[in-house]
């Protein structure tokens, strides 16, 4: 990160410099009128999944029941007080929300509440701070960092007072100093989306230097869903971790789909393994991500991965279904892959079998049904997929069946 703004405040302050002991936290999500208490505590199950992943030991959670959100803390000053005695309590020191605060929402719960604060978007952002290993790969994160913190910047430095003084001279505490870190946020954010455009350019003459005739395969889907066990076990690349966003920076490899059958030649594809989706995935992301996920754009053809036995299917292949259009690749041939299919019991497997008849269905690690995703890949070459009528999940919220409304 620049030293020139380094000093600038930040929701990650509760991640840096980190001891040995994890911090603990302790998770808040509202629940209103229209939202079912089964999908809430899913979505907690989520946060805390996050938490762990950015290192920190969620000790409780708590719904709060508010019909509508309070302009100055979110929750309301009460809900607040009884949550934070919880979290004492427990020893935890940070709040972490599931839901989007305004920066000012954020510091109103730190002085409610005595306790430090994050919402999912910032936890997100640290998670991928953290994880970034290339060049290309921590400049899209530190410009995804700067643009979610440039709003918050107002009342960060109050500490401060404003010098001058005489007759005709306004101006509240801190004015300056916040112009001055704004102009500085600005100016990096301005060279990190110059150093991303170059970045960029070279990668798209890497693509440019790639086969021709070799169709270029994605592979997408919910961040923990298996894509990288598929990488493994189509292209013997790849380390599968069972954990949120293990992978950030894209890795493209070599796979052999079998002998052609009239010449005898063997037919290859080039795999792409991408970062993951997830719900109320931050915008600043999916912007700053923008050229790696052109791997996506560029590809010929998708193969989406979700988790069969997951619970949350159905609400997981409509975030991926609404971020890919969101990227630009609604209309991309695809293959939905069902994974982990051995986790499921045979009424399951049927209905889903019934729900998505051309998907297929594999376990990864042992490499149980890769053929079948092999076959398709292979009806690339030369051309492109048959074509196929989409299915509810892929279609836009106005199109969708209502029934396949989940969230």
């Amino acid at each position: 990160m620049d030293s020139s703004v380094a000093r600038i405040p930040c929701a990650f302050r509760y991640l840096e410099g980190m001891t040995e002991l994890p911090t603990r936290c302790f998770l808040l999500a509202r629940q209103g009128p229209d939202d079912a208490e089964r999908d809430v505590e899913i979505h907690l199950k989520e946060l805390a999944e996050l938490a762990r992943a950015a290192g920190l030991e969620p000790v409780g959670q708590k719904k709060l029941k508010r019909a509508a959100t309070e302009a100055r803390s979110f929750y309301g000053k009460g809900q607040l007080e009884m949550a934070s005695e919880e979290a004492k309590a427990a020893g935890a020191t940070l709040l972490i929300c599931d839901d989007d605060l305004s920066g000012s929402q954020t510091r109103n719960i730190e002085k409610a509440t005595g306790l430090g604060c994050l919402e999912r978007t910032g936890l997100i952002l640290s998670i991928f701070e953290q994880r970034a290993q290339t060049r290309e790969a921590r400049a899209q994160v530190e410009l995804a960092r700067y643009e979610y913190e440039l709003p918050r910047l107002k009342g960060a430095w109050t500490h401060l007072e404003r010098q001058g003084g005489g007759v005709g001279l306004r101006g509240g505490p801190g004015e300056t100093q916040i112009e001055v870190d704004r102009r500085m946020t600005r100016q990096r954010i301005s060279q990190l989306k110059k150093e991303l455009v170059h970045l960029e350019q070279v990668r798209e003459t890497q693509r440019q230097g790639r086969v021709e005739g070799m169709p270029r395969i994605a592979l997408v889907g919910y961040t923990n869903a298996g894509k990288t066990s598929l990488l493994r076990a189509l292209t013997g690349a790849g380390e599968p971790k069972d954990m949120l966003f293990a992978t950030l920076d894209t890795t493209t490899r070599k796979a052999w789909l079998g002998a052609d059958d009239e010449t005898g030649k063997p037919k290859q594809a080039l795999i792409s393994d991408t970062v993951g989706f997830i719900r109320k995935l931050p915008h600043q992301l999916v912007a700053a991500f923008r050229s790696t996920l052109g791997e996506v754009r560029t590809a010929e053809a998708l193969l989406v991965v979700a988790d069969a036995a997951s619970i949350e299917l159905d609400a997981h292949l409509k975030v991926v279904g609404s971020t890919l259009r969101e990227i630009g690749c609604g209309d991309h041939p695809r293959l939905l892959v069902l994974n982990q299919a051995d986790r499921l019991t045979r009424p399951r497997r049927i209905d889903l079998k019934k729900k998505h008849p051309h998907a297929a269905f594999t376990n990864a690690l042992e490499k149980d049904g890769i053929e079948e995703v092999r076959e398709w890949l292979r009806e690339l070459i030369p051309g492109p997929a048959k074509p196929r009528e989409s299915e509810w999940w892929e279609l836009a919220e106005s199109d969708q069946e209502p029934e396949a409304s989940a969230f």
